[in-house]
């Protein structure tokens, strides 16, 4: 598109060093290992004038999520963060919480494992799933 072009003209011409889009997309699927997942898909939007629209719009997603859990449960035991919060879980139990975020213009799904100190932050949280859903009032 024609902002990319004018807006790499204008880094160039005050300096401004960056990798060509090719680089950074090449980069960005090493990093990502395929683990993540981006299309479009059919939702259902609300018009401001009542009634509703079928809109394609892009989601993102983790498509072997048992793998995701099962990696992040090894990396874990690894480095000995797994805890039984003094046996408030069951030693022979995993512990994983699915969790929604419906705010401003996205809807995100992730989960968290429990079996580690902090569970409810922000590091020990992993979206799995995001898409545009516009807030809307009922």
């Amino acid at each position: 598109p024609t902002y990319i072009i004018l807006q790499h003209r204008w880094m160039k011409e005050w300096g401004i060093q960056i990798a060509s889009e090719k680089k950074l997309r090449k980069r960005a699927a090493e990093l990502i290992d395929n683990d993540l997942i981006g299309e479009t898909a059919m939702f259902s939007f609300s018009l401001k004038s009542g009634g509703e629209e079928m809109k394609s719009s892009p989601i993102v997603y983790i498509p072997h999520l048992k793998n995701k859990i099962i990696d992040l449960l090894e990396k874990n035991d690894r480095l000995n963060k797994l805890t039984w919060h003094s046996d408030r879980i069951p030693s022979n139990e995993i512990w994983v919480k699915l969790g929604g975020d419906k705010g401003g213009s996205s809807f995100k799904m992730n989960f968290q494992i429990l079996n580690v100190e902090n569970p409810n932050s922000v590091h020990n949280t992993c979206v799995f799933t995001a898409f545009q859903a516009v807030d809307t009032l009922f």
